[in-house]
């Protein structure tokens, strides 16, 4: 199954709404969000959700969303879907209510801000979760799947996206080497750790693949290029955003072998 370009394009373009900078509204509203990294986890789960089989009136959310670009797309593109987002950053839940009342799809679509960590999801509310490069960032993060597994219905998918360990990750540009996010409370994760870690708090692994490859990688690093130098990176990001974007699509669409990250379905 694969992400269509007419998808791929459209994501993340709603981010246009809370633009202030009139040309990064024009840029975004012609070709989405400046940043490639978040396009390439958001269509890497995309690509999951359109494998399984999802009734047309379920329940989903999408714990710690950021800008959620995964639960915009799929609010115009299923709207009879009941979505929800749970994000920490009462700004960027401002952000995201502002958009959905904007794009019109505040009847399927609502917003909460809450830590993950000791927010209550419920009991058997939902038919799927998604969860992007969050629980790197929780240092329980067991008690959160455990949450998670409590919050979907018997049967109800969970769909991961993670980064792999860092010490284990392939660079293309020596900088990136010491590319290091400070706010990450363990060293990422290994297949076999995630395996273990969802096992204990209950779930059955349906598949488990890799993404971003040496494609996603280097759209990455190119839109990142001096990374460390802010008005340097944005020159070049614009440069090569063209090859970059590219790049995201095929890493999006690919059978990796070996990448950067883990994509992890698993059933309640």
């Amino acid at each position: 199954m694969t992400l269509n370009l007419g998808m791929f394009r459209d994501l993340g373009r709603e981010q246009r709404y809370v633009q202030r900078n009139p040309l990064m509204r024009a840029f975004v509203s012609l070709f989405g969000p400046f940043g490639i990294h978040s396009r390439i986890r958001a269509g890497h789960v995309l690509r999951e959700i359109q494998q399984l089989t999802v009734s047309p009136d379920a329940q989903i959310m999408d714990a710690g969303c950021g800008r959620a670009l995964i639960l915009f797309t799929l609010a115009q593109t299923y709207p009879h879907l009941h979505l929800h987002g749970i994000e920490i950053d009462p700004d960027t839940v401002q952000a995201n209510c502002k958009i959905a009342h904007m794009a019109g799809l505040e009847q399927n679509l609502t917003f909460s801000c809450a830590d993950l960590a000791i927010a209550d999801m419920g009991k058997a509310h939902y038919d799927m979760l998604i969860s992007v490069d969050v629980l790197e960032h929780i240092v329980d993060d067991v008690a959160v799947l455990l949450a998670f597994r409590a919050a979907l219905k018997p049967g109800g998918v969970l769909v991961l996206h993670l980064p792999l360990r860092h010490q284990q990750q392939r660079r293309i540009f020596p900088a990136f080497k010491q590319h290091l996010i400070d706010d990450h409370v363990r060293d990422e994760y290994l297949p076999e750790e995630l395996t273990e870690k969802l096992e204990r708090a209950g779930f059955q692994i349906l598949r488990m693949r890799y993404g971003f490859g040496w494609q996603g990688e280097l759209a990455f690093e190119l839109n990142n290029l001096f990374w460390n130098y802010a008005p340097l990176r944005a020159f070049f990001a614009v440069l090569t955003y063209p090859l970059a974007w590219f790049l995201a699509y095929l890493d999006i669409n690919a059978e990796i072998a070996r990448g950067n990250s883990i994509i992890c379905v698993a059933q309640a």
